[in-house]
C-alpha cells in the first residue's frame, strides 16, 4: 500500500476545510453578491497559503486565461481559478493535479462539451474543489450507441460508449478527497456521473442540481478493481440535491468487483424525479436489488415507505417520456410510473425487476449492503430523500 505524503494530508486537510467554509457561505454568495466578493476571498485564501489565483474570461481581458484548459496547464498543485460568466466548450483532464475552480455565477459559467465519445468528458477529475459552474454533456442526434457493455473494449470503446459529463476513475484519487458545491451536472448522453472508487478517497456533492435525459442515469459507481480487495476508507456523500433522471431507468448504478470492498454512502433531502414502467424488455435481468417490484406498489404501496409513485397511462410510452425530458418544470419529486394501455404482455417483464436502482454483484447474488450490494453501505446519517431506499430505516422488503 502506498503511504501518503505529509504534503498530500496538508493539502486535503486545508480543501476540505475550504470546502465546508465555502459550502456554508454559499447561500449569501447566491443572494447577495454585493456584500459577498468571492474573488476577493480566494484570492486572500490564495495568498495566505501561498497559492496562485488564476482568472479565466471569455473576453480576453489583460492577465486572463480566455480558456480553462490553459489555466489548468499552467496551474500548480492547490492552485485556485477563478472563472468568470461564459460558455467553455472544453473537456477537461485534471485526473492528476488537485485544483480550486470557483465560478463567478453557476447558470453563467458553463463548461460543455460533445460527450459522444466515452474517453471524452466534461470533465475527467480525481481531487479538488468546484463551485458555482454547470458541467454539459451535449449529444449528437447522429450518434449510434451500443446497449451491450459487456462488449465494450478498448477498440470500440469511443465508437460505441458516450462519456460521462464528470469521470473520476484514476489512482491519483488515493489520499485525496473531491467536492463538488452549487453545481449543474446536464447529461443528453451517459449518465451525469461515472465513479471508480479507489481507497481513502472521498467525494461528495452539495447543494448541486443532476439531469440526465440521454441513455443512461445519474450515477455509476463501481468500488476499487485490487488484486485482493479489503479496501474500506471509501466514502461517497449527497448532500441537498436534485437529481432529474429521464434516460435510463436506473439513477443508480451500483457494481461491486471484490465483495471485501466497503464503502460508504450518504443521502441527505436528495430530492428526485425518475420513472419506471411495465415496458417490456426495458429492465435488465440479473440485478442483485433486494426491493420491492415497481409494478407491485398498487398491491403493497407500504413496501415502497414514503416513497410518492405516480401513474399515467394518458399517452403512449415513448411520447411520455419525451415530455419529461423537453417539459419537466410541474413535475412532483417522486417515481413517475408509466404504463402503455395496449400493452398486454406486462407479464414477460416480471423476470427483471423493475426498480430505479440496479445492484450489480458477483454471480448477480444479493449481498448484506446497501439494497442488496456487497460493497456499498448506507450511513445512519440519510435522511429526508424522496426515494425511501436512500434514507437508512427499517423497511419491509419484498423479493
Amino acid at each position: 500500500m502506498r503511504k501518503q505524503s505529509p504534503y498530500k494530508s496538508i493539502l486535503k486537510t486545508v480543501l476540505t476545510a475550504l470546502a465546508v467554509f465555502l459550502f456554508i457561505l454559499t447561500p449569501s454568495f447566491v443572494s447577495d453578491a454585493e456584500e459577498a466578493d468571492p474573488y476577493t476571498f480566494l484570492l486572500s485564501y490564495a495568498l495566505t497559503n501561498g497559492k496562485q489565483l488564476l482568472t479565466v474570461s471569455r473576453e480576453e481581458n489583460p492577465g486572463c486565461f480566455t480558456t480553462i484548459t490553459d489555466a489548468v496547464l499552467a496551474a500548480n498543485e492547490g492552485d485556485v481559478i477563478y472563472i468568470c460568466p461564459g460558455v467553455y466548450d472544453e473537456s477537461l483532464d485534471l485526473s492528476k493535479k488537485e485544483l480550486i475552480l470557483y465560478g463567478q455565477d453557476r447558470d453563467s459559467c458553463i463548461i460543455k462539451y460533445r460527450t459522444t465519445a466515452y474517453s471524452s468528458p466534461v470533465l475527467n477529475v480525481s481531487a479538488g474543489l468546484f463551485n458555482n459552474l454547470t458541467f454539459y454533456g451535449y449529444n449528437d442526434p447522429s450518434a449510434v450507441y451500443s446497449s451491450d457493455i459487456s462488449g465494450m473494449t478498448s477498440e470500440n470503446v469511443d465508437n460505441n460508449y458516450p462519456a460521462y459529463v464528470i469521470h473520476i476513475d484514476d489512482d491519483y484519487e488515493t489520499g485525496h478527497s473531491l467536492n463538488f458545491i452549487n453545481c449543474n451536472i446536464f447529461s443528453e448522453t451517459s449518465h451525469c456521473i461515472g465513479l471508480g472508487f479507489r481507497n481513502h478517497f472521498s467525494v461528495s456533492f452539495d447543494n448541486c442540481f443532476l439531469r440526465s435525459t440521454g441513455i443512461a442515469g445519474i450515477l455509476y459507481v463501481h468500488d476499487p478493481d485490487t488484486l485482493f480487495g479489503g479496501e474500506s476508507d471509501m466514502k461517497l456523500a449527497f448532500r441537498n440535491c436534485i437529481w432529474q433522471s429521464f434516460g435510463y431507468p436506473y439513477v443508480i448504478f451500483a457494481k461491486t468487483i471484490h465483495t471485501t470492498n466497503h464503502i460508504d454512502l450518504t443521502f441527505q433531502n436528495v430530492i428526485s424525479y425518475c420513472y419506471a414502467a411495465e415496458e417490456p424488455g426495458l429492465y435488465v435481468g440479473g440485478n442483485a436489488f433486494t426491493g420491492c417490484d415497481l409494478r407491485q406498489h398498487a398491491l403493497i404501496p407500504q413496501a415502497f415507505g414514503n416513497t410518492p409513485v405516480y401513474y399515467t397511462n394518458e399517452k403512449e410510452f415513448n411520447d411520455q417520456l419525451r415530455e419529461f425530458r423537453t417539459e419537466p418544470s410541474g413535475l412532483l419529486p417522486g417515481i413517475y410510473y408509466l404504463s402503455d394501455e395496449k400493452d398486454d404482455e406486462t407479464y414477460v417483464a416480471f423476470l427483471e425487476t423493475a426498480t430505479v436502482f440496479y445492484i450489480n454483484n458477483a454471480f448477480d447474488l444479493p449481498g448484506d449492503g446497501w439494497i442488496g450490494s456487497n460493497a456499498f453501505w448506507l450511513t445512519p446519517d440519510s435522511f429526508g430523500n424522496t426515494l425511501d431506499e436512500m434514507n437508512y430505516q427499517n423497511i419491509v422488503y419484498f423479493i
